[in-house]
């Protein structure tokens, strides 16, 4: 009985604990900026072992948001060649967060995307 129980026990508190650990970023932590820029470009990555040789094309989207104080730039690798971009439009608003050292957006749908910040430029005279 203890052997069929633990194992219930253990997934009934996954399924009401985990959307708990999930990362949720708070309303006051999102900023307004403009999306200046957003370019792709195709990457390859290559991988072999037993004389097997496997490639594989992906794309980045490069973004560059401008605030008043600020301006940065982030990548977000799409994991296949098929995957579509989020839905943002370049010179219109973009909504951003930082939480811990991660940086989301938000495209137009709402969606938040995790992206992987690669430059923060302090604007002169500021």
């Amino acid at each position: 009985m203890k052997r069929l129980l633990l194992p219930l026990i253990a997934a009934l508190l996954f399924l009401f604990v985990s959307p708990s650990f999930a990362s949720k970023i708070p309303a006051d932590a999102w900023q307004t900026g403009t999306l200046v820029s957003s370019e792709e470009s195709w990457h390859s990555r290559v991988a072999g072992a037993n004389g097997m040789v496997v490639g594989r094309e992906y794309p980045i989207v490069h973004y560059v948001i401008d605030t008043p104080q600020y301006t940065y730039e982030a990548n977000l690798a799409l994991k296949h060649q098929r995957a579509k971009r989020p839905a943002l439009t370049v010179n219109g608003p973009i909504r951003f967060a930082f939480v811990k050292s991660d940086l989301y957006i938000q495209d137009e749908n709402g969606k938040e995307i995790k992206v992987k910040l690669t430059k923060k430029t302090l604007k002169q005279g500021n």
